[in-house]
């Protein structure tokens, strides 16, 4: 059963009953389900907004109101918001199977006193195909990888897919995924990341998920989703001078981001990093435009 249905079970049931109507050919298409209070429910589909109400069979409700959104939020948090406090800080929080909650409202002293939009993102084992040459430049082990593109444009989609071809080559693969979203889901009751030959530090910080990998499992590649953070390319730094390969993404929307934009910058200063690619965005998520030596 396609994962929307896992997440839509999530909700409340008044919501919840409604969304399982949708015919499963059209419920693997849905990335995104968004609630936004005083407007209607839509669906992020190849990167368009889709109103709910035009697909789901006998959609009943017309805008969301404040007061069931925030039945929406309690519920996705299990009734207990301290709980996901850390998560929070961060704008998001983590249900069952690696799907995320992007939380939007107004911020007070470090949590949200109103919430007034939710953004389920659904997390699929989806993979992607990743041309020849990517492949015999990881083969070399002669420099790391940066992924690059806009949100939505499916740089976790291909590091999964890295992942997965290189521990079919027998590569010992670490895999830092601090959001549970790079080896999210679960096939037959078995988490997909216990299926692939890799080494996965789940909902762990990369800066210390990377320098656990080095002190513990000897990689020869290390994995890890939207780096930036000084604390991270300190850990990468570490890495590299222990020989190891690392393939990360990073948002950018051109090439020239990749130079200009503080956070990347320092990424390539480490030296981690011999080339990179771009993503073409979210209408065909995973694949590549344009290639760039580093």
């Amino acid at each position: 059963m396609d994962e929307y249905y896992q997440v839509v079970r999530q909700l409340p049931e008044c919501f919840s009953r409604q969304l399982v109507r949708l015919a499963p050919q059209e419920a693997q298409e849905i990335q995104e389900i968004r609630f936004r209070v005083e407007q209607p429910v839509q669906f992020t589909i190849r990167g368009k907004l889709v109103p709910a109400a035009s697909i789901v069979p006998g959609w009943a409700r017309d805008k969301m109101d404040a007061q069931t959104l925030q039945e929406c939020f309690l519920q996705l948090c299990d009734h207990s918001v301290y709980a996901h406090e850390q998560e929070l800080k961060n704008g998001y929080i983590t249900l069952s199977g690696g799907h995320r909650v992007g939380v939007a409202g107004s911020w007070r002293d470090g949590y949200f006193s109103c919430v007034t939009s939710l953004n389920l993102r659904i997390a699929r084992w989806v993979t992607c195909s990743v041309p020849e040459s990517i492949k015999r430049y990881l083969e070399k082990e002669r420099g790391g990888l940066l992924v690059a593109g806009v949100p939505g444009s499916g740089k976790t989609t291909f590091l999964r897919t890295l992942a997965q071809w290189l521990a079919v080559q027998n590569k010992i693969v670490c895999v830092v995924d601090e959001r549970g979203e790079l080896m999210a889901g679960e096939s037959d009751g078995i988490p997909h990341a216990e299926r692939l030959a890799c080494d996965v530090y789940t909902y762990c910080p990369k800066s210390e998920g990377v320098l656990m990998s080095l002190r513990c499992m000897n990689p020869q590649y290390i994995i890890c989703d939207e780096l930036g953070t000084a604390a991270e390319a300190a850990a990468v730094e570490q890495g590299v001078a222990s020989g190891v390969c690392f393939l990360a993404s990073v948002h950018c929307a051109c090439a020239s981001e990749l130079f200009h934009k503080p956070q990347t910058a320092r990424l390539i200063q480490t030296g981690a990093f011999g080339g990179a690619v771009l993503l073409k965005g979210r209408a065909t998520p995973g694949t590549v435009s344009e290639w760039v030596d580093l």
